[in-house]
């Protein structure tokens, strides 16, 4: 396996070919990155940014100029959006009475290269989450690119997607700081040969249903380094984690 991301709070490998491309970063609309995780995110990965609607303002606290922004303006403000513009950010501007979100239409403009990252991504409304989550889980331009590692991650959560057999089916996190839980939510209907070590509870080989997602609030194993593997067979498997008193 290889380092696919590093952050402040934690490093991930994981078994995908390394395509040689930097990652995307879609910043988005919800809570926002801390400005200071942020900008060392960008830096550590030398990733291409995206401003999102309100997610624009986020990489202008950070001091991280987005190389395009997306949105409709009903969110971001119209000087953060003229900031991006400024220093060269190509526009994809929207009208406001649209069926699509706004990331779904940065999704749609998205070429598959490399690791797709998303921030701005947690906190705020369950409706807007889980829209974001099952996009990035299971839509058509997903499914297209599955083999193509994809992160969602803030200073306080974040969530790693395991997608076999053509996408990763292993992932190695060596966490920087204390966590608060460690847990597998399986994305589709099934998700089978499931493990995960390092753990307080590890589990070997079991399968996890959607319908009653039962592997939750894992710890890491006390006395351990700090690390954790999880591997799955099949389905599309969401592995979370949140630091200690919410934050990282």
């Amino acid at each position: 396996m290889h380092s696919l991301l590093t952050s402040p709070s934690v490093e991930i490998f994981c078994d995908a070919p390394h395509s040689g491309e930097k990652p995307t970063l879609f910043a988005l609309g919800g809570r926002a990155p801390e400005p200071a995780w942020l900008a060392e995110f960008v830096r550590a990965n030398g990733a291409d940014v995206w401003g999102v609607d309100a997610g624009i303002s986020a990489c202008r606290a950070a001091g991280v100029p987005p190389s395009v922004i997306v949105g409709d303006m009903d969110s971001a403000s119209r000087d953060d959006w003229e900031w991006a513009s400024d220093l060269g950010a190509r526009e994809h501007r929207y009208d406001s009475a649209k069926n699509l979100t706004d990331f779904q239409l940065a999704l749609d403009l998205w070429e598959p290269r490399g690791a797709l990252v998303l921030t701005g991504c947690f906190g705020g409304r369950f409706d807007h989450l889980t829209s974001v989550a099952n996009t990035f889980a299971c839509s058509e331009k997903i499914k297209k690119a599955k083999k193509f590692p994809r992160c969602m991650i803030d200073h306080a959560e974040g969530i790693f997607l395991l997608s076999p057999p053509d996408g990763p089916k292993k992932i190695f996190l060596r966490f920087h700081r204390k966590i608060k839980a460690i847990s597998l939510l399986p994305m589709t209907e099934i998700c089978r040969g499931v493990s995960i070590r390092g753990v307080r509870w590890p589990l070997t080989d079991v399968s996890l249903e959607r319908a009653y997602p039962w592997a939750v609030s894992n710890e890491l194993a006390a006395g351990g380094d700090g690390t954790a593997e999880v591997c799955c067979a099949e389905g599309v498997l969401a592995v979370y984690w949140c630091g200690a008193e919410g934050l990282l």
